[in-house]
């Protein structure tokens, strides 16, 4: 893969309103529309949320119809060249490449504020772009492009924790499978060994790797089969591995749920096993508080679960849902699916992140590379894996990689008997705050050009400085 110019196209939605937003450079150029959305299309769309969520929506037909309520309910239906759909096809015309031959790559936030709560259960990664707007035949899923990524942003203040940390990168793996609720096998394999394979590369460590599940130990290595063991999962042994292991990703592969609780707030859960590997069902807040409390250096949380990206379709509760809880706490990124999920399209979607995230990529190029994949399987005649690649949510607060690089050579001292490396900073575990070289690749972008297709590729008026 090569560098990417990444550039940002903001869509910011509440009180019937709609902000876009078009970023690049060093200017910017915003245009305010209205919601258009009534009873019928928010019947109509909970229609299809409540088949893509038993898995029965995977025709093509059926997801872009989907996809165009939602691109119509954001950007109306009434021709407007000076909208914030107009605005959001002018960003994705023109030259595909930068001047300096970097592949250029919109990234669409999302960010859902007061009065548009109730819109944010709705998966607005299906959202189909019409670039013709008298043609609907012209459009493309936005997570089905290679030039185009959507990731969503809660409306909070910005973290102060920093994103990007030195290697190796501390990866928490947790498996729970408590007997009353997993039926079979919960298959995780092919992550695990995603992880190891990554950890036990030659050369520089990159991962340190940290397993926890019910058939190995800490290192990965398989406990004998006919071997007893008491339950390793429980809620408990996993916040002492937190707090003792300080995790910078946590990738838990558990069975969720979304409930209305006794007080009527609806919440997400997750299942652990107890010390009867009976189910104990923890609630969002308490799992976002312990891991926001016990992990420090807490960067990235990778939920695969069924259910885990579920939110309240209130208006009263604006936070809620494992995902945006955890996005609360001031977590950088968080990772979780939409609805139910075959294990073998998450194990597919994880692979693939990881192995990007790897590489130094940004969180969301590696989101964007891993959901990538999913299209392809669905694209390979797989019809129920059609709807794959919309799965995936991701909740950002910076765009970044998390892995920076481990030495910063300096020159050696006269009475020194070969090279040194500079000494870091910044706490253990960050890149030194104080350092500024260059900015990366990904944020070194000239004109709003992103992709081929049919257009001038020219800029659009009304351009103004960022202040």
């Amino acid at each position: 893969m090569t560098d990417l110019a990444v550039e940002e196209f903001a869509i910011q939605v509440g009180n019937r309103r709609v902000q876009a937003e078009w970023r690049r450079g060093g200017y910017s150029q915003s245009v305010v529309g209205e919601l258009e959305i009534d009873d019928l299309r928010w019947r109509t769309v909970e229609v299809f949320v409540d088949l893509l969520r038993s898995n029965r929506l995977i025709n093509v037909h059926e997801l872009k119809l989907l996809g165009e309520h939602l691109f119509v309910t954001l950007f109306g239906s009434r021709r407007d060249d000076n909208g914030p759909g107009a605005l959001l096809r002018r960003a994705i015309k023109g030259d595909p490449y930068a001047d300096n031959g970097q592949r250029r790559l919109l990234r669409v936030v999302l960010e859902m504020g007061s009065g548009a709560e109730r819109l944010a259960s709705w998966p607005w990664e299906y959202l189909y772009v019409p670039l013709d707007r008298e043609d609907p035949d012209t459009g493309f899923f936005l997570g089905e492009s290679t030039n185009f990524m959507l990731t969503r942003k809660l409306p909070l203040a910005v973290s102060a924790r920093m994103i990007q940390v030195r290697p190796p990168l501390r990866v928490l793996f947790v498996v729970l499978a408590p007997n009353d609720v997993t039926e079979t096998d919960i298959e995780y394999e092919a992550v695990l060994e995603t992880l190891m394979e990554l950890r036990d590369l030659g050369g520089e460590a990159r991962i340190d790797l940290r397993v926890l599940t019910q058939n190995h130990a800490h290192d990965g290595r398989s406990f004998p089969a006919n071997e007893e063991l008491p339950v390793q999962t429980t809620w408990r042994s996993f916040l002492n591995t937190v707090e003792q292991f300080d995790p910078q990703v946590v990738h838990v592969i558990s069975h969720g749920r979304y409930v209305d609780g006794a007080d009527g707030r609806p919440r997400g859960q997750m299942a652990f096993p107890d010390e009867n590997n009976k189910a104990l069902w923890i609630d969002d807040r308490d799992l976002a508080n312990q891991l926001s409390l016990s992990a420090s250096g807490l960067r990235l949380v990778f939920l695969q679960a069924c259910e885990s990206a579920a939110t309240s379709a209130s208006g009263y509760h604006v936070i809620s849902g494992l995902a945006q809880s955890l996005a609360q706490k001031n977590i950088p990124a968080v990772i979780a699916m939409h609805y139910q999920v075959q294990l073998r399209l998450a194990n597919q979607f994880a692979r693939a992140f990881y192995q990007a995230l790897v590489d130094r990529r940004p969180i969301e190029v590696a989101m964007h590379h891993a959901r990538r994949e999913l299209y392809l399987s669905g694209m390979m005649g797989e019809s129920q894996q059609r709807a794959g690649f919309g799965l995936p949510v991701l909740y950002l607060r910076e765009s970044g990689p998390l892995l920076t690089p481990a030495l910063l050579p300096v020159s050696a001292s006269a009475g020194g008997s070969g090279p040194r490396v500079a000494e870091p900073s910044g706490p253990p575990g960050e890149s030194p705050g104080s350092q500024q070289a260059t900015a990366p690749p990904w944020e070194q972008s000239g004109r709003p050009v992103i992709d081929n297709f049919p257009g001038s590729g020219r800029w659009s008026t009304g351009e103004q400085p960022l202040a």
